[in-house]
């Protein structure tokens, strides 16, 4: 079942689960009403025919009991015709989000490939980094968001690896990652956490990453050691050559 036929089928649902419970409400009134009407006529009679104060208090009282379900059917057949309306328009506003965010993707869609094609034409993008972010999340513990682009005319993802060093002179550590395969088809998002090992204040971060025969480096003065707010954004070093290292 597709995202479009899915609304119309709960809709569809609603209205007769409503209608059902209106249906058996209405039987309910109606013999309710002729119940009531048969007690009516019958203390008429026995008022008629001379029947005992005792036998009318007990008809008067069946008489008011019949009375206060009618009026009780009454009103929940009022509530569920209030409740079958508000389903109904509720489900009616759904399906017309529903059916205008497909609308808006499907046009969204079309820009996006009609951009692409013309991208390709010129020859495409080269892998390349789109983004690189680096959030504090507590004074040792750190989340990084690293998105790759690279757009070809071949059909099949480009297969790589992505890997983060922290470098403080001579020495380097190698950023456990909680997914370092590139596997990129126009775009790739990579997210994770990593805690940075007691005592240790980088220089830098070099973020390499190869896909389909081609490599993309980046070297960022880090900012995030002596940091007091919780947020560190890593900036691009542009004095520092960085060599790609062997994954």
């Amino acid at each position: 079942m597709t995202e479009q036929e899915q609304p119309y089928k709960e809709e569809r649902s609603v209205r007769l689960e409503r209608d059902h419970l209106l249906i058996a409400a209405g039987v309910l009134l109606v013999l309710s009403g002729l119940w009531l009407g048969y007690f009516i006529g019958h203390q008429q009679g026995m008022s008629v025919i001379g029947a005992s104060t005792k036998d009318l208090n007990k008809l008067n009282t069946k008489i008011d009991q019949q009375q206060a379900t009618l009026d009780t059917l009454t009103r929940t057949l009022s509530n569920t015709v209030q409740e079958r309306d508000i389903a109904l328009t509720t489900s009616k506003g759904l399906t017309d989000t529903l059916a205008k965010q497909t609308a808006d993707r499907e046009i969204q869609d079309d820009r996006f490939k009609a951009y692409r094609d013309r991208l390709l034409s010129v020859g495409g993008i080269e892998l390349s980094f789109q983004n690189v972010q680096i959030m504090k999340v507590s004074p040792s513990v750190f989340e990084y968001h690293i998105d790759l682009m690279q757009l070809r005319k071949k059909a099949s993802p480009s297969v790589g690896a992505l890997s983060i060093r922290l470098i403080q002179g001579t020495n380097i550590v190698n950023v456990p990652l909680s997914s370092s395969r590139v596997d990129i088809t126009d775009f790739q998002n990579f997210t994770g956490r990593w805690t940075m090992p007691a005592g240790f204040v980088p220089e830098f971060m070099e973020v390499s990453a190869t896909a389909g025969g081609q490599s993309a480096i980046q070297r960022f003065a880090w900012e995030g050691g002596a940091q007091a707010h919780p947020a560190v954004v890593a900036t691009p070093s542009p004095d520092v050559s960085a060599t790609k290292s062997a994954s």
